[in-house]
């Protein structure tokens, strides 16, 4: 609740870890398990039309409400470059 009107300061690899299991990488990737659910995401009928990272935050945080803006978009980034 505090990241939400202080703002998240974490390392979005941790809050991902804690989210979809898995360790936060020491390397800049997101974890293995969030990687998985995102390019899965992004593969899906409503990925299909996924061009840009905003639309993939958006489809994100639809998905999974407990995820913030600052993993999301963390995600978004690779996930969008993995697929």
């Amino acid at each position: 609740m505090s990241a939400l009107v202080f703002g998240d300061r974490e390392d979005p690899r941790e809050r991902l870890a804690e989210l979809f299991g898995g360790e936060a990488p020491a390397s800049g990737q997101p974890p293995q398990p969030a990687m998985d659910w995102a390019v899965e995401l992004l593969r899906g009928p409503a990925g299909q039309r996924i061009a840009t990272e905003l639309e993939a935050v958006r489809l994100f945080r639809a998905a999974e409400p407990r995820l913030q803006l600052r993993p999301a978009t963390f995600l978004a980034t690779h996930a969008l470059a993995a697929r």
